[in-house]
């Protein structure tokens, strides 16, 4: 409850960001057709697949719930060289037993977030796209919607398509080429931290109502017990009473 809490604050504020650096972004990039970045370029090369799961289990179906979405992303695209990297270890022991290689594997925070938590990943990503070792990154997350339900969820990272045009209102100081250099990293960061931001706040949420609903489980068959215990001990009694009785009436003849 406390992690959940903690992290929930947090989400709300990161969402405000990101849709107000999308509503930059897309302003900026719809506007001039001929000015582009690396990271809109498309070229040829294996895909990539960023899976973030739980380090730990005892999260309901938290982790099931991510892993059938890469599975299904994965036959959706069969016969394409894919390459994985996984985000906690419950992901890279679910994809070792099947035998279904790794190309990283990111150490998670058990649950913990830093302020930079996802640079570590993105400077990662963004290096094999650049250096066209990756020709698309995509991202296997949860989308939190409340402490009772969450989507996993498999989503486009890399490259970036260009938004649609739209009506503009505003004079830039700087070339377009010069802004979306600068506003592209923003982008791509808030973008990942906000999927991380998510699937770790799905994470804490469906920890906390499966210990809830096993704490439920466990105080329910405590009264079943209790109630069995009640009766097999009124049962020892009262054969003993009918025991008694019997030897009395037996002794009186």
């Amino acid at each position: 409850m406390a992690k959940f809490k903690a992290i929930e604050s947090p989400l709300k504020m990161s969402r405000a960001y990101f849709k107000k650096v999308t509503s930059f972004f897309s302003n900026v990039a719809s506007v001039e057709t001929t000015v582009t970045s690396p990271f809109m370029t498309r070229h040829k090369g294996p895909l990539g697949l960023f899976v973030i799961s739980a380090d730990t289990g005892l999260c309901g179906v938290y982790n099931y719930q991510v892993m059938r979405a890469t599975e299904r992303f994965i036959e959706a695209n069969k016969g394409q060289d894919i390459k994985l990297y996984v985000y906690g270890r419950k992901g890279a022991g679910h994809f070792r037993k099947r035998g279904i290689p790794v190309e990283h594997i990111f150490p998670g925070m058990h649950g913990r977030m830093k302020a930079d938590f996802h640079q570590s990943v993105l400077d990662l990503l963004t290096a094999d796209f650049l250096s066209h070792k990756i020709s698309e990154f995509h991202v296997a997350h949860t989308v939190f919607i409340n402490p009772m339900k969450s989507n996993a969820i498999v989503e486009k990272f890399l490259h970036v398509d260009r938004p649609e045009l739209k009506d503009t209102n505003f004079i830039l100081e700087f070339t377009h080429e010069g802004i979306l250099s600068e506003l592209m990293p923003l982008y791509l960061s808030s973008k990942l931290r906000l999927m991380m931001l998510e699937s770790l706040t799905a994470e804490h949420a469906s920890r906390m109502v499966a210990m809830k609903s096993s704490k439920d489980n466990a105080k329910e068959l405590m009264g079943d017990l209790i109630l069995l215990r009640n009766k097999v001990r009124q049962a020892a009694i009262t054969k003993e009473v009918i025991e008694i009785i019997s030897s009395v009436e037996a002794l009186k003849g």
